[in-house]
């Protein structure tokens, strides 16, 4: 049996073509595919998950982790690990996949012990692969920018100093942004999973669990742009998009933040409503058709998602804690 699975590995592998580069496209099928997982047509989903994989050399590590719980659901445990070897390779840690209350299942499957017999080669690949210095680059200007996004948040005995704090926190983010992480950025693309790989708990004190996605470049962004900042930056980190460096989530949230706090003085575009929304209802079709061009649901599958965390947050009060996660509250 370990002969025939390891040998299914090496088929699928080898007739990955990987000829797909726009990630643009990437997005608008991933999205596509939740879509069916939200129906509860997971079958479907599956097999759509398995030729959207095929087709990029990189993917996402919460796809891959998504995919795995939805072929678990059905009882296509060969799908499921096949799943998991890309998650894995991806940067996702045995540690995150046996504490998912969907995935923990497999430990029980035939399959475990040669995917456990393949996690080290696999992860040692994934290890290679990083470009260390960079993210450690990337980790030390987050750590700063977290120093004072502490002191000013978490410390309420600094209120009397707060004021002052504030704005030495958006000085400092200011020179973090555009001294270091555009220059960064322009050099070697946008600092996220494909680049540098995912947030691990081992790299911030206040992290305790592993990611599935990396969101240290993004949070300097998001305080950055907390205040009006010009729009100078933003074909750049579109441009991100379309190579695999950003999520599509990522950038909506940012220009949201801009639309929120900058419009009118600097940003003259629309909400996407992904972090910020608009008020303007008229704006809400133009709003959706942004939101596709860019790889993202319709607003309105948005707060389905939405909705559904917030149920599933109830049923895991109740002790139901089987979810296939999109990461949006509980759900």
């Amino acid at each position: 049996m370990k002969k025939t699975l390891s040998l299914y590995f090496f088929i699928l592998s080898a007739t990955n073509i990987y000829s797909q580069s726009n990630y643009i496209e990437y997005h608008q099928e991933a999205r596509c595919i939740e879509s069916y997982i939200l129906d509860s047509s997971y079958v479907k989903a599956v097999q759509l998950y398995k030729n959207l994989f095929s087709n990029y050399d990189f993917v996402f590590a919460e796809d891959c982790f998504r995919a795995a719980q939805t072929a678990t659901l059905i009882n296509d445990s060969v799908s499921s690990f096949l799943f998991l070897e890309r998650a894995v390779n991806q940067g996702v840690t045995i540690e995150r996949i046996v504490n998912d209350s969907i995935l923990i299942d497999l430990k029980q499957m035939k399959y475990w012990s040669i995917f456990e017999g393949y996690y080290d080669s696999i992860r040692n690949e994934y290890i290679a692969a990083i470009n260390w210095n960079l993210r450690q680059k990337n980790n030390e200007i987050h750590d700063l920018d977290q120093k004072y996004r502490d002191k000013h948040e978490l410390h309420p005995w600094n209120f009397l100093w707060r004021p002052l704090i504030w704005i030495k926190w958006k000085k400092t983010s200011k020179k973090i942004v555009e001294n270091e992480l555009i220059p960064f950025i322009r050099k070697y693309g946008f600092p996220n999973e494909k680049l540098i790989g995912l947030d691990e708990a081992s790299f911030h004190l206040k992290h305790k669990r592993d990611k599935l996605k990396s969101n240290y470049a993004f949070m300097i962004l998001i305080h950055y742009y907390s205040i009006p900042r010009t729009a100078d930056f933003n074909e750049l980190l579109l441009s991100q998009i379309k190579s695999g460096n950003i999520h599509p989530r990522q950038y909506a949230s940012l220009i949201d933040f801009q639309a929120t706090y900058g419009k009118g003085k600097y940003y003259k575009g629309l909400h996407y409503n992904e972090w910020h929304h608009s008020k303007n209802k008229n704006e809400l079709d133009e709003i959706n058709k942004n939101r596709i061009d860019l790889g993202l649901e319709s607003f309105e599958i948005y707060l389905k998602k939405f909705n559904r965390g917030l149920e599933i947050c109830k049923k895991i009060k109740k002790g139901n804690h089987k979810h296939i996660r999109f990461w949006i509250w509980c759900g």
